[in-house]
């Protein structure tokens, strides 16, 4: 008995050649997704060690005074605490084939990731280092990527005691203050938000006392 030998027919092939690229097309999807993922936990690492290290500066000199007599604390709650300004987001760019000299948002050269922080002299020298490093880190895409305007880079100091001339009145703190800081970084055009809330310092209030004199 004679049997033909038949081969795929034009619809048949049609067929696998759709199942296949749909196969396909589910990989690269996913590979992309993966990408992404791995991008966006890596910059969720950074800001975690970045608001570590800003909660780190502001503990380890919170007895350092500043150029106007204030502590590092106060003098943050006066300012008004610090913003990354994301302005001008976008990557540094690579001077020269040279990969250890790299240019910043606004065009100047910077050899590390804390090229800007400088030279600076000896009065009020702990605000302005923290001031300069911080900027060298938060600002633009300088270590953590900034997409839009919807990524915040803020560092604040909420001063609570229960004085007239507080802040923030709690009349649990009868003390000079209670210097709560927060650190707060929005990436993933504000999608990804970091908080961190630490006490950065603590100052107990003075009393003088009048002793009467007996005879």
């Amino acid at each position: 008995m004679n049997k033909k030998i038949l081969g795929l027919s034009i619809v048949e092939a049609l067929v696998a050649t759709v199942i296949v690229g749909i196969g396909f097309v589910a990989v690269l999807q996913m590979t992309s997704f993966a990408v992404t993922s791995i991008d966006t936990s890596g910059e969720r690492t950074k800001a975690n060690y970045i608001v570590s290290m800003i909660a780190e500066d502001i503990i380890g000199h919170r007895d350092s005074d500043t150029l106007t007599g204030n502590r590092l604390a106060e003098e943050l709650v006066v300012e008004g605490g610090f913003n990354g300004d994301i302005s001008n987001c976008r990557p540094r760019a690579i001077v020269g084939g040279n990969a250890d000299v790299n240019v910043d948002a606004t065009g100047t050269e910077v050899s590390t990731i804390y090229g800007k922080v400088g030279t600076i002299a000896d009065t009020d020298k702990a605000k302005i280092v923290k001031d300069r490093k911080w900027r060298s880190v938060f600002q633009d895409n300088n270590f953590v990527k900034c997409r839009s305007d919807q990524d915040v880079k803020t560092v604040r100091i909420f001063k609570i005691c229960t004085w007239a001339d507080c802040p923030f009145k709690n009349s649990s703190i009868t003390d000079e203050g209670l210097y709560l800081g927060r650190v707060q970084i929005n990436i993933n055009d504000g999608k990804k938000r970091k908080y961190l809330y630490f006490q950065a310092d603590y100052k107990l209030k003075s009393f003088e006392f009048e002793t009467g004199g007996g005879n």
